[in-house]
């Protein structure tokens, strides 16, 4: 059973920063390979939000579903302007879909705007799963605060802890600190992943060489976005093998991830908007935290996910 509550799909958003690191792509290629999931939409966030939607709009085609809504998001933290910025994070993938050439057309409705408005369509069903800054969903919490509350909850990616241990801010609550808070002081459900949860699940080099022999459109986009991050990401070589910390939002409502409660603090130190995150264990805390896959069922998510990756696209209602 999923975190859901019921085996019916999960109606998901997923807000992301897809072309900077690998692991977005990857698990956006999971979730709509996955029945468990029913994406509504993606939103985009941080810097060339409009490069980013083209890579998703790719994959969206790519999976069959040419038909979900694709916003380029805000491209710059709370409290700056919407005007098109340099990335915080660099758009390494640009090969995937450099050009509007072929794609779908991006959804024209603002990034907020766009989860206001599938919250009251579905009220008390939809969870936004940030795999980005929180740029977008700080938003639409200030700009929508009573959608916001027709949410199911927020779940990202984000901090690194566990029980017991010193937690410290994650690259995702760094990039808007305002946004990360905002998001903390939320009066709803929000869940917090360590951005370590998912490490143990990452691809091997023979998963890698089995995707790149697979032969589909699929996966081509796939290994074409893995050759632009191991070729433009600083840290990369020529054989890096991908990470995938951001299954960890998809894992948490698949039932893999161990969490407790607590209290997760977002500090904003001015002027430069440095941040901090400070978490309270507490078993009647408003915060879901998660930090661990549960050890006995690595395997079983790792051999999910690749599954996932190679399989055809699966067939929809009305795709």
């Amino acid at each position: 059973m999923s975190a859901a509550g019921s085996d019916a799909p999960i109606p998901i958003i997923i807000d992301t920063d897809i072309g900077e690191d690998i692991d977005d792509l990857l698990v956006l290629c999971f979730a709509l390979n996955s029945p468990e999931f029913e994406v509504l939409a993606v939103t985009t966030v941080d810097g060339d939000t409009a490069a980013r939607s083209r890579i998703a709009r790719r994959v969206t085609a790519a999976f069959g579903r040419p038909e979900i809504p694709v916003v380029a998001g805000f491209p710059r933290p709370i409290p700056q302007g919407e005007e098109p910025c340099q990335a915080l994070t660099a758009v390494h993938q640009n090969d995937v879909a450099a050009t509007e050439d072929g794609l779908p057309p991006a959804c024209p409705l603002k990034a907020d705007e766009l989860i206001a408005h599938l919250a009251d369509q579905r009220p008390g069903e939809v969870y936004v799963l940030t795999i980005g800054s929180l740029t977008n969903v700080g938003r639409m919490l200030i700009r929508y605060p009573q959608s916001a509350g027709r949410l199911k909850a927020i779940v990202s990616n984000g901090g690194n802890f566990r029980p017991g241990r010193e937690a410290t801010i994650g690259w995702n609550l760094r990039y808007d600190p305002i946004a990360s808070a905002t998001a903390a002081r939320w009066q709803g459900p929000w869940v917090l992943l360590s951005e370590g949860t998912s490490g143990p699940v990452h691809p091997t080099a023979d998963d890698i060489a089995t995707l790149e022999a697979r032969g589909l459109e699929t996966t081509r986009i796939m290994m074409a976005a893995i050759a632009g991050w191991r070729k433009n990401k600083r840290e990369c070589t020529p054989t890096s093998i991908p990470h995938v910390s951001d299954l960890n939002v998809f894992a948490y409502l698949l039932g893999y991830v161990r969490t407790y409660h607590g209290r997760a603090c977002i500090t904003v130190g001015p002027p430069d908007q440095t941040a901090g995150l400070r978490l309270e264990e507490d078993p009647a805390g408003p915060h879901t935290l998660g930090w661990q896959i549960e050890p006995s069922r690595v395997k079983e998510l790792h051999d999910l996910l690749i599954e996932r990756l190679l399989a055809e696209p699966i067939a929809r209602k009305g795709g």
